[in-house]
C-alpha cells in the first residue's frame, strides 16, 4: 500500500522509529490552526507538538532540541531530524532557489570528507551534502535541531490502541472554524485568499487520519464502515484542496469574477463542520469495539 504522505517530521519519526505504531503516530497531525495578522500568516502547531511529546512519552524516546552544530551527536551515535529551508536544497527541485519553505531531514553520518550523508523521503533523496550546503539550509530557519536517543520501550498492540482510544478527541479539527473566521473577517479579498494560499501545504496533513484508518486493528466485518469514514475524509481534503485552488487563482486572475464561487466553497465547508468529527467518533467506536473483541 502506497501511504500518503502526511508531513515531513513524523514520517521521518517513523523513519527512525519503525517500532511505533503508524495509527497512533498520527493523532492529532492535522490539529493546526492557520491565524493570521497585519504581518503575515502563520499556523499555529501547538496541539500537534502537545501530542507529539505525549506520544514520544508514550514510547519511552527520549528528545532534546539543540542549537550547537550536529557533529558531536552523530559522533555519539545520536538520531537527528534537521530543519533546513528548502531553498537551499538541491534535491528539492520544486522549491531550490525559488521558494522558501521550512522543511525536516534526516542527517544519518558525517563522512570523512566532512560531508553528511542526508535521507528525506519527500521528495525522495538519500545521498551526500557538503557542510557549508547544509549549514546554509539549516542556518536560514534559526530553528533548532531534534535529537534523539536510539531505542525505545515494546509497545504492545493493546497498549496502542488503549494509547488511541485516549488520546484522540474529535475537536481537534479546526479548518471548517477557520473557514467560518475567515469569511466573518474584514479582511479584502485579495487578503483572504493569501491567507487561504497560506494552508496549500497543510491540508494534506489530514491524510494522518486516513493512515489511521487503514493501519489501525479495526473488527473484521466492518469493511463497509471503514470504506465509508475512509472516503468523508478524502472528500473532505479534495474539496479544500480545490478551495484553495480558487484562492490562488482570484490572486493571479483578479479581474475574473472568481470570488463568489470561492465564497460559496467556504460556506459549504461551514456547513460540513460535523464531517470530520463525526468521523473521528465512528473510528474510535470501530477501535473500541476491536479493544472489546480483542
Amino acid at each position: 500500500m502506497n501511504l500518503a504522505w502526511v508531513d515531513c517530521s513524523i514520517d521521518k519519526l517513523l523513519t527512525l522509529y519503525p517500532g511505533i505504531h503508524p495509527y497512533a503516530a498520527m493523532i492529532d497531525r492535522w490539529a493546526f490552526k492557520p491565524v493570521w495578522d497585519e504581518v503575515g500568516e502563520e499556523v499555529d502547531l501547538s496541539r500537534v507538538l502537545a501530542t507529539e511529546e505525549q506520544l514520544l512519552t508514550h514510547y519511552g524516546i527520549e528528545r532534546s532540541y539543540e542549537n550547537n552544530w550536529i557533529d558531536e551527536a552523530l559522533r555519539s551515535g545520536h538520531l537527528v531530524l534537521l530543519p533546513c529551508d528548502l531553498f537551499y536544497m538541491p534535491h528539492a527541485k520544486v522549491f531550490y532557489g525559488k521558494e522558501h519553505a521550512g522543511h525536516y531531514i534526516v542527517v544519518r553520518e558525517l563522512l570523512p570528507d566532512g560531508s553528511y550523508l542526508i535521507f528525506d523521503d519527500h521528495p525522495a533523496f538519500c545521498g551526500g551534502m557538503d557542510r557549508t550546503a547544509l549549514k546554509t539550509a539549516h542556518d536560514a530557519l534559526g530553528l533548532p535541531y531534534q535529537r534523539f536517543v536510539p531505542g525505545m520501550l515494546q509497545v504492545t498492540d493493546a497498549s496502542a490502541i488503549g494509547y488511541v482510544s485516549r488520546m484522540l478527541k474529535a475537536d481537534s479539527f479546526y479548518l471548517s472554524n477557520f473557514a467560518q473566521r475567515l469569511l466573518a473577517s474584514e479582511e479584502t479579498v485579495l487578503r483572504k485568499c493569501m491567507i487561504l494560499k497560506a494552508t496549500r501545504h497543510f491540508h494534506h496533513r489530514l491524510y494522518g487520519f486516513i493512515r489511521m484508518v487503514d493501519a489501525a486493528p479495526l473488527p473484521l466485518g466492518e469493511g463497509e464502515a471503514v470504506s465509508e469514514l475512509r472516503q468523508s475524509i478524502v472528500q473532505y481534503i479534495d474539496d479544500w484542496r480545490v478551495t484553495v485552488n480558487l484562492a490562488t487563482r482570484v490572486l493571479l486572475q483578479p479581474a475574473l469574477p472568481i470570488w463568489d464561487r470561492l465564497q460559496n466553497r467556504l460556506e459549504n465547508h461551514q456547513e460540513s463542520e460535523a464531517l470530520l468529527p463525526n468521523a473521528a467518533d465512528r473510528f474510535l467506536e470501530l477501535l473500541h469495539a476491536a479493544e472489546t473483541k480483542g
